[in-house]
């Protein structure tokens, strides 16, 4: 196979491939008592036997973290690195592996640059201070709140506790950061280029931020900046080019006499805090413009620190990938940094987007799902889904979301690999603690699930679909976040659709231009607060005219002139207003919508969250959908190629397909010819991954 080929993203996604803790090591780069990269497990044969094992069941692309070298200002260690690439490929001569770098900076870094350090704390504002504070327990290492040091250390014992920071580590907008951390990528892809490995490295994982998943520092824990030296700078730079002038942007930020010093980022609460005061909710106020305008902001810096790594490894011809687009699983998508989604689809240097799959209703029989619109961007570059399945081997204190034994595992595995597979997404095996896939039958498993993989890969992938849920990540910056607004009417809402019996796409609203919407019976404006009625009418004109169109919560409050009721009214053909009826204490200002005399039957407004799998269905099945199971409560996923069932606790009984054919169920190796109504005998938390056969073969 020549290079061309291998550094593809078909390659990619047409290949699973596994991760493994082999090399982790503490973040910040700290060294040990022999004063070499601290590591936290010294023994690398250990995960260098997973690798084996992967790589003998089919596995052909194999991936780590593998330290950078930079230990500190302007000092290099590649001892470590070095040790790791020599254990992935020991006995695995004919794997291909992409190393994950992370490039946070050194503590040291942060001592010698103060002025480019991030800050929590709004009143902190000299160098010498945040300088003192560098290396103390007011130094905020990790990006979360973790009163017993690093999670999942390993062998390791981190006896430092990391909370109550008043400082985190580089500043996102710092370009002394992107310079230097620049300078340690390049000096470490030089390395590896002219290494003996090189032509089995097919590309490089760009990672910083918290656990190197391009996130801010403080999201996790709702701990929030950025008030530091260089990052006040730099907003006031950036409003003064949105701007034009200081005499605008003090009108625009109601900030009078503001200066790069001075400049007042919006507060925590600002960004964050509850009200249920409609207008200020919907940030609708004069004073709600900054906060909005930093939010762009962080997410422009963010996206421009990914690209600019990502140039220097593109550099090398190969693949270039980073977490990032996290907007659907997390409330505070804005404030970490992810919603400049189409910075990087339209980056020359970015291929692929990453990240862990979804945390929530993950369990055996339960939807799972992606934190990010996969299909969206799989449009343009490719979604790799982190499969970070806790398997029935998992230590306990890990097990929140852990599979109970190997039914139910196995049940995790063929979902997420249906799931995958229908929206035309790759994916990798995660192995965070250390031998959760060390089992001969999971091994099994996986040898199976490569040898689908490499069956469906090469028919060429087709929607199914009947329901189509559109999303907007910038409509996040137009209201405080909120979890029932986004659960409640995006991700859970999602979840629940999968679970209705209906087979769904998940798209942006700026992808609806260009795809062809012919095939959608049901159209779910699902998190759209931001919305044009230019844009709707296109979108609308795209449809069939008898297609139903739902409306989620406040779709359309907000256009180019601001918060406008009237602009929703016109797109839902609903009056909206205000209501104090609340019987559910829902901690977001509640709305009804009255039906005016321009209403079109086609329309229908939702303003309650958290609709269940039931109502959908309903929805769905007078929309005209295809309704693929006979129970409700069962998720589904699939396309032309693969329909895979899952049940949770209904007992779902028959599998009614859209058209007749010849169907093989993978798992029981069972075929079933000529038809479009298969019996299931399926018990709870049961599973089944059904294959359309051409020919009979």
């Amino acid at each position: 196979m020549n290079n061309k080929e291998i550094y593809t993203r078909e390659f990619l996604k047409d290949n699973p491939v596994f991760w493994s803790r082999l090399g982790f090591c503490y973040d910040p780069p700290l060294k040990n008592e022999f004063g070499k990269p601290l590591v936290f497990t010294e023994n690398l044969d250990k995960y260098a036997k997973y690798h084996r094992d992967f790589a003998k069941n089919g596995v052909k692309i194999h991936t780590s973290i593998l330290h950078s070298g930079w230990v500190g200002v302007d000092e290099y260690d590649y001892s470590l690195t070095d040790r790791v690439l020599d254990a992935v490929f020991k006995d695995n001569g004919d794997i291909y592996y992409i190393p994950r770098i992370k490039l946070n900076v050194p503590v040291d870094w942060c001592r010698e640059n103060p002025e480019e350090v991030f800050v929590y704390d709004e009143d902190l504002t000299d160098k010498e201070e945040i300088r003192a504070l560098v290396g103390t327990l007011r130094q905020d290492y990790l990006g979360y709140d973790a009163p017993n040091g690093y999670y999942q250390a390993g062998d390791y014992v981190d006896t430092r506790p990391n909370v109550n920071s008043r400082i985190a580590r580089q500043s996102f907008s710092s370009v002394k950061w992107l310079e230097d951390a620049g300078v340690a990528l390049k000096r470490l892809i030089d390395r590896l280029e002219s290494s003996k490995y090189a032509d089995r490295i097919i590309g490089y994982h760009i990672a910083f931020g918290t656990s190197g998943e391009s996130v801010l520092w403080g999201r996790i824990s709702e701990h929030y900046g950025d008030y530091g030296i260089t990052n006040k700078k730099e907003f006031y730079n950036w409003g003064i080019k949105k701007y034009k002038s200081v005499e605008e942007l003090e009108k625009a930020w109601c900030q009078k006499g503001i200066t790069e010093t001075n400049i007042k980022i919006p507060s925590q609460e600002k960004r964050a805090g509850k009200t249920n005061d409609f207008t200020d909710f919907f940030r609708g106020n004069e004073d709600d413009v900054i906060a909005i305008d930093y939010e762009s902001f962080t997410s422009e810096v963010t996206a421009n620190a990914v690209c600019y790594f990502a140039k220097i490894a593109k550099a090398t011809g190969k693949l270039v990938g980073a977490f990032y687009g996290y907007f659907i699983h997390v409330d505070n998508a804005a404030y970490a940094g992810h919603l400049a989604i189409d910075t990087l689809l339209n980056s020359p240097y970015i291929d692929v987007f990453a990240a862990p799959k979804s945390y929530y209703r993950c369990g055996p029989g339960e939807p799972g799902g992606e934190l990010c619109p996969a299909q969206s961007i799989n449009l343009k570059k490719l979604w790799l889904d982190e499969l970070d399945i806790r398997t029935h081997l998992a230590d306990d204190e890990v097990r929140e979301w852990v599979s109970g034994n190997k039914n139910e595992t196995v049940s995790v595995f063929w979902r997420e690999f249906s799931k995958n597979l229908a929206h035309n997404s790759g994916f990798w095996w995660m192995d965070l603690g250390g031998g959760w896939y060390d089992s001969p039958e999971l091994m099994s498993e996986v040898a199976s699930m490569v040898r689908a993989n490499d069956i469906l890969r090469k028919k060429p992938h087709k929607s199914m679909s009947d329901v189509l849920i559109i999303v907007d990540e910038n409509s996040a910056k137009y209201m405080r976040q909120n979890t029932d607004i986004r659960c409640g009417f995006m991700e859970d809402f999602i979840f629940e659709t999968q679970m209705s019996g209906a087979l769904s796409d998940v798209y942006r609203l700026s992808d609806l231009d260009d795809l062809d919407l012919s095939q959608y019976k049901l159209v779910v404006f699902a998190y759209t607060t931001y919305l044009e009625k230019e844009l709707f009418e296109r979108i609308k004109n795209k449809l069939s005219k008898d297609t139903t169109i739902l409306f989620n919560y406040a779709a359309g409050t907000w256009n180019k002139n601001g918060f406008d009721l009237k602009n929703a009214e016109n797109i839902t053909g609903y009056k909206i207003a205000e209501t104090k009826e609340n019987p559910k204490g829902y901690d977001f200002p509640q709305i009804m919508g009255e039906k005016t005399e321009n209403t079109p039957n086609c329309h229908l407004l939702n303003t309650v969250p958290y609709l269940k799998h039931n109502q959908i269905r309903k929805i769905a099945k007078e929309a005209g959908c295809h309704i693929y199971t006979k129970a409700n409560n069962v998720t589904i996923y699939g396309d032309n190629r693969v329909i895979g069932v899952f049940n949770k606790e209904a007992i779902c009984t028959e599998l009614c397909l859209k058209e007749k054919g010849t169907y093989l169920e993978f798992i029981t190796n069972t075929l079933y010819e000529n038809t479009d109504k298969i019996p299931l005998d399926m018990g709870d938390k049961d599973c089944r991954v059904f294959i359309a056969v051409d020919n009979g073969k």
